[in-house]
């Protein structure tokens, strides 16, 4: 099990396909260096032996092939003495039995060496040959060896040149262990960088991880500790904090806003269960009694019922199901019918609305006259529920540019400079000390964006509260 959750890191993976693959290039690129190094080495000495002037020996050794063997000992010891390059190659004279007689650097060559080169020589038709071997000293050495022909063509002797190969190999091993300990180092310092870069990665999303785990459990508290970067990781632990930080404040306005429904149902619930029970346990006689318990029925089931068609409107905004019947609209029309609708529940309440009604060039526009009219009786539901007994609300309506403006102005409690930029928001309220569900400006925005029309809000606490809203002006044509 362990291992195979280590084989599902990250970590791992870029262990086996960049570290491990990398190094393996580096391996084969370093082995292939060697290599030529080794093959560039081999080939100097090569060609310093084939450099040697083969002609000078047989010139020298062509008065000794039809002497005695003694003769051309003498003759081979003399030859190797006075051999011009000594100082840098070292010759082996070979008598015709393949025996070695002398060498230049004084060394006894009488014991058995191995000679690859004097035997290929031997089978070769221009009787030369190149091979490496090793002294009886066990020296490492590249030599040539080039048989000395009489004019019949009979073998009368060799004459080997050599170059030791063990400075070469020393420089070779030098060089090969410079390059190994190089690719270890790229190696290693690949590694450590690597692995912090990965881990500078691993680590915080473990953490972004383990906190994301504590959200959907329902901690909204959870925080991550952002890192001093300004890098993606930095930005994504910034983004699931202000995530964590909006769930939680949607979650508190969930709550608040099921709190709120709940009270809001019960209270009208409560009242029409009471007076229901009054109604059927008075005398039949008791006409105002009765009246009175009927209006209040009445009155608290419409209250129900606008909150439950503001609720659907809400689940239709949400799903993106809002439907509008699209048409001309006449915005005198539907004020003058939301004002007839609240001016007497105004003025039950001890409060004034006041309509004005501006010179207008132009006040239709194209939309949805439901909507627009919903619109209209919320921002006037607020205006009256907010403002107390002697205040009033004046409505205004006049031209602005290709917009016709709606604005509702009143003398009420107006709204704090905290609740304010918030008050469009679902599920919000400012005061929740009057009834309502909280969505009824967030119904209100919705239906004004989807009339492509602008809805502001400006208020002063204690001072009162003005509404706008702006419509694009209907211009028919010609």
């Amino acid at each position: 099990m362990a291992v195979s959750i280590i084989k599902k890191t990250i970590k791992a993976r870029w262990l086996r396909n960049i570290f491990f693959v990398t190094v393996l290039i580096l391996t084969i690129v370093s082995g292939i260096l060697m290599y030529s190094i080794y093959l560039r080495y081999n080939h100097a000495a090569e060609m310093t032996l084939k450099s040697c002037d083969t002609n000078v020996a047989d010139t020298y050794f062509g008065y000794y092939y039809a002497l005695d063997s003694k003769d051309f000992s003498e003759a081979a010891v003399n030859f190797a003495e006075n051999y011009e390059y000594r100082d840098k190659i070292e010759i082996w004279v070979i008598d015709k039995n393949g025996n070695p007689l002398v060498s230049s650097g004084g060394y006894d060559v009488s014991e058995f060496a191995d000679m690859p080169d004097y035997y290929g020589a031997l089978n070769s038709e221009n009787g030369i040959s190149i091979g490496k071997s090793r002294t009886a000293w066990h020296e490492p050495v590249m030599a040539m060896s080039y048989i000395l022909r009489n004019s019949s063509g009979e073998n009368c002797g060799a004459v080997r040149y050599l170059i030791s190969l063990k400075e070469v190999n020393r420089q070779l091993y030098l060089i090969f262990a410079a390059i190994v300990f190089g690719v270890f180092l790229i190696s290693l310092l690949m590694f450590n960088s690597g692995y912090y870069f990965v881990s500078s990665i691993v680590n915080p999303v473990k953490v972004v991880n383990q906190t994301a785990k504590k959200i959907a459990k329902g901690d909204f508290s959870a925080r991550i500790s952002i890192p001093h970067t300004d890098d993606e990781i930095g930005e994504l632990c910034e983004t699931i904090n202000n995530m964590a930080e909006q769930i939680g404040e949607i979650d508190n306005m969930k709550n608040s806003f099921i709190s709120t429904v709940s009270h809001e149902i019960r209270t009208p619930l409560t009242a029409i269960k009471g007076w229901s029970e009054t109604l059927s346990s008075i005398a039949e006689s008791d006409d105002e009694v009765m009246k009175k318990g009927l209006e209040i029925i009445t009155s608290e089931t419409t209250r129900l019922a606008g909150m439950v068609e503001e609720l659907l409107d809400f689940s239709r905004m949400q799903s993106g199901k809002l439907q509008m019947k699209v048409g001309t609209v006449d915005i005198i029309a539907e004020i003058q019918q939301a004002f007839l609708m609240y001016r007497p529940k105004a003025e039950s309440e001890g409060k004034k609305v006041i309509l004005n009604l501006c010179e207008t060039e132009n006040s239709f526009v194209l939309g949805d006259s439901d909507r627009i009219c919903q619109v209209f009786i919320n921002i006037l539901d607020n205006s009256v529920k907010y403002t107390e007994r002697g205040g009033k609300i004046i409505i205004s309506v006049e031209n602005s540019e290709n917009y016709v403006k709606i604005s509702f102005s009143d003398n009420g409690c107006g709204i704090s400079k905290n609740d304010l930029p918030h008050v469009k928001e679902k599920f919000y309220k400012a005061n929740n000390e009057k009834h309502g569900t909280g969505i009824g400006l967030a119904v209100v925005d919705e239906i004004i964006k989807l009339h492509n029309g602008i809805f502001k809000i400006e208020s002063t606490q204690g001072a009162g509260t003005k509404v706008e809203v702006m419509l694009p002006v209907y211009k028919k044509e010609d």
